[in-house]
């Protein structure tokens, strides 16, 4: 039986180390680097905000980026998500993080990624205009995009 998780928008202030780990060193990112490095070149370097006691992420000089966290019972995040609405018809995942792998916990993980894109979706198809989902993290090049 997996772990229980929801996902939110914010975190509270005294979750940014788990943050910073998460999103920064983060050890699944060896297996994603050529992806990660063409999301930063071409949209900017995540940076974590500390605002009103709530965490964010800003990407770049790109306005209006939004985050979701996958949250685990306890108040730990367990994944992130950031994703940005970069023309009318396109909202693009700009980079999606999981904890590392751990025997007790992969199926979790599967689990974290798979709501993070659906709620990502569901939100897409709230936008009116748009009609696809583009995620950076694509392990080929040319992947297709999800319809919205």
């Amino acid at each position: 039986m997996g772990e229980s998780f929801k996902i939110c928008s914010t975190l509270p202030t005294r979750q940014k180390a788990a943050l910073e780990h998460l999103l920064y060193f983060n050890v699944n990112q060896e297996r994603m680097r050529p992806a990660i490095q063409k999301s930063i070149d071409s949209y900017g370097v995540p940076e974590i905000l500390d605002k009103n006691g709530t965490l964010s992420i800003r990407v770049g000089s790109i306005q209006e980026v939004q985050t979701l966290f996958a949250v685990s019972e306890y108040g730990h995040p367990m994944g992130v998500a950031i994703f940005v609405r970069s023309d009318p018809e396109r909202v693009v995942v700009l980079h999606l993080g999981v904890l590392p792998r751990l025997r007790s916990n992969s199926d979790v993980n599967a689990q974290v990624l798979l709501e993070l894109v659906h709620e990502i979706h569901n939100a897409a198809k709230q936008m009116k205009g748009v009609d696809r989902v583009e995620v950076v993290y694509s392990q080929r090049c040319g992947a297709p995009a999800i319809p919205a």
